[in-house]
C-alpha cells in the first residue's frame, strides 16, 4: 500500500518486537500522536520474541489497522 497523506481517521497499530525501550517509545508515541491527532485510534501488538517472524494470527491482527508502526529497540 502507499503510505497515507495523513493519520487523521487512521487506526494505527503499534507493534513492540518486546526489545527494550520498545515499549516506551511506543507509549510516549500514543501520546504524541493523541496530542497531534485528536481522536486517534491505536491498537498495541507484540511478538512473543524478538528474533523470530511474527506468527500468523499476529499478521492476521495488524489486518484490523491501516498503519502499523513497527519499532526496535537496543
Amino acid at each position: 500500500r502507499p503510505r497515507p497523506a495523513s493519520l487523521a481517521g487512521l487506526r494505527i497499530g503499534l507493534l513492540d518486537n518486546t526489545k527494550s525501550p520498545v515499549d516506551k517509545m511506543l507509549r510516549r508515541l500514543e501520546e504524541r500522536l493523541a496530542e497531534r491527532i485528536p481522536g486517534v485510534q491505536t491498537r498495541h501488538f507484540a511478538k512473543r520474541e524478538m528474533g523470530i517472524p511474527a506468527p500468523e494470527a499476529l499478521l492476521e491482527a495488524l489486518g484490523q489497522v491501516d498503519v502499523v508502526v513497527n519499532a526496535l529497540g537496543d
